[in-house]
């Protein structure tokens, strides 16, 4: 688990000339749960052992919180435009710091929140996919993530691969891929396992079938209790055979409603149902809140 010379140069090189200058985040609950349409529970996730993952509704996009025990660990974050929104939900659970951000692949409707979330609450450690010079993403939003990661100096950025696992509290983060580099930035996405207990959770990015095979052929450990769908449903991602050693309870579809490109997919929601697994849609529910504690899992949402 390394950062690339590349991306340290890039990021050393940018904040030479910077003054240093960290923002501390005043937590101020802004509502009850209720606001952000949620049915939720009266679990304190700081203290009773219960472990809630968010999947928050973006539009079209994705982001998830994980808190458990005192860790938080956000996981993309959806566009620009989604930034206010998930910092106010943030902080309507009292949060006033990140143990962890993950920013899965370097498109828009995942990272571009990014950059104002990162100016605006502490970070412990940035994870993010390894890129060589030659693939470094160079879009607006990419460098404006930049930029912000220069300002934060107190975040460590931490690149990872297949087989990296993160510690965070009770929780362990195995990092399944990406396996490799390649051009494709969906291709690229940080396909996360999150263990609390005998659970798992597993987070796809917008991993494609190309991926899911190198998962199954390499042996990879992605049995989990609830699978984030990939690619917000999308027919190019999700194949049977992928599902099926995953073998989840509950799936999650991260999507918007009335987008243009018809996610999710008839043919992936068709696979879902004939498999028998319970999933919900953020273009339909709201934000969705599954609950471990340890042993199972439950979800505070009705199905789809």
């Amino acid at each position: 688990m390394k950062r690339t010379n590349a991306q340290r140069k890039k990021i050393e090189k940018r904040i030479s000339w910077l003054t240093v200058a960290v923002a501390a985040v005043i937590a101020v609950v802004i509502a009850a749960f209720g606001y952000f349409g949620q049915k939720d529970k009266p679990f304190d996730v700081s203290s009773d052992g219960t472990m809630r993952v968010s999947f928050i509704d973006v539009g079209q996009g994705d982001c998830e919180l994980i808190e458990c025990g005192g860790t938080n660990i956000l996981i993309d974050g959806g566009e620009a435009i989604n930034a206010d929104f998930v910092l106010e939900f943030i902080k309507s659970r009292g949060i006033t710091k990140l143990d962890y951000y993950v920013v899965s692949h370097p498109h828009s409707d995942h990272m571009g929140a990014a950059s104002r979330i990162i100016d605006s609450i502490p970070i412990d450690k940035f994870v993010t996919t390894d890129f060589s010079e030659l693939n470094m993403p160079t879009s607006k939003v990419f460098e404006n993530m930049l930029d912000s990661l220069e300002r934060q100096t107190t975040c460590e950025v931490v690149t990872v691969r297949a087989g990296d696992v993160l510690n965070a509290g009770k929780l362990k983060l195995n990092v399944i891929a990406p396996f490799e580099e390649t051009a494709d930035y969906n291709n690229m996405s940080i396909v996360l396992r999150v263990d609390y207990g005998s659970t798992r959770f597993l987070f796809t990015g917008d991993a494609e079938r190309e991926v899911e095979k190198q998962m199954l052929e390499n042996g990879s450990d992605i049995k989990a209790d609830v699978l984030k769908v990939g690619h917000h449903g999308s027919k190019t991602s999700t194949s049977s055979e992928f599902l099926k050693a995953v073998s989840p309870q509950f799936a999650v579809i991260s999507c918007g409603s009335g987008n243009s490109y018809g996610h999710p997919h008839k043919e992936t929601t068709e696979l879902l149902k004939r498999c028998g697994v319970t999933y919900f849609r953020t273009d339909e529910q709201g934000t969705v809140t599954v609950y471990s504690d340890g042993s199972k899992v439950t979800c505070a949402n009705e199905a789809a």
